[in-house]
Parts: C-alpha cells; structure tokens; sequence
C-alpha cells in the first residue's frame, strides 16, 4: 500500500482527488492509489531546556546557549491522535510518497515524522 503524507489537511485532500476515488475518513483518505494522511505542520516539538539537564529549568545567561548532543523531540499536544494515525499507517504502507511543500519546511515535518517513528521503508517524493 502507497501511503501519501502530506503536510497539511487542504493538501491531502487536493492530493487525493487526483489520485481518485476519495474516501474521507478521520485522520486519512482512502483512495485508488493508496492512502493520503497529513499533519498539521509541525506535530511535534522541541522538547524544554530542562528535559536534557533539571538546572536549566531557571536559566540565565551564563547558561545559554543551551546546546544538547542531540535535539529531542515530542509530540505536540494538539496532534497526538493524528502523530498516532501516522504511525499506525507508516506500519502498514510498502511505499511512502512524501508529499510535503518542496521547500526546507516541509521536507523538515516530514522527516521528523519518519524519523521519531524510525521509519526504514521505500521513500518516494512527490
């Protein structure tokens, strides 16, 4: 199954009109290509300076910059149900068409997503 991941709903559903047949449900749609999700922009988040070390949760300026040996992420809390929709659906997909904006941002939400999943299947691009 192809899955489309786009970056956001009015995207989806343009996406999924060309692909014919659309079948709008809750967090995708059904079409006879495969199926299209999308995010909401960015679903996920840095997470705060005090995740990485407790002193930084009161900071001041001889603390900053704050630079972490890796960048952590989490999911905002506004797109939970919908970051777990695409991870259901990354499971089940043989092939995903990234269908984000072609500009840095979009690749960017993209990418996140596939990575906070460790998504290792076939990636095509729109």
């Amino acid at each position: 199954m192809k899955l489309y991941l786009c970056e956001k709903p009015s995207q989806a559903k343009d996406i999924a009109a060309v692909l014919g047949n659309p079948v709008h449900q809750k967090t995708h749609i059904k079409t006879n290509q495969g199926l299209v999700t999308w995010a909401f922009g960015h679903l996920l988040e840095l997470v705060p300076p005090e995740i990485y070390d407790e002193s930084f949760k009161k900071w001041s300026r001889e603390t900053l910059p704050i630079i972490p040996q890796k960048f952590q992420l989490r999911p905002k809390e506004s797109g939970i149900d919908q970051l777990k929709a695409i991870g259901e659906l990354l499971k089940r997909c043989t092939e995903l068409i990234i269908a984000t904006d072609a500009d840095r941002e979009g690749e960017m939400i993209a990418r996140e997503i596939l990575e906070y999943f460790n998504y290792k299947g076939k990636i095509s691009r729109l």
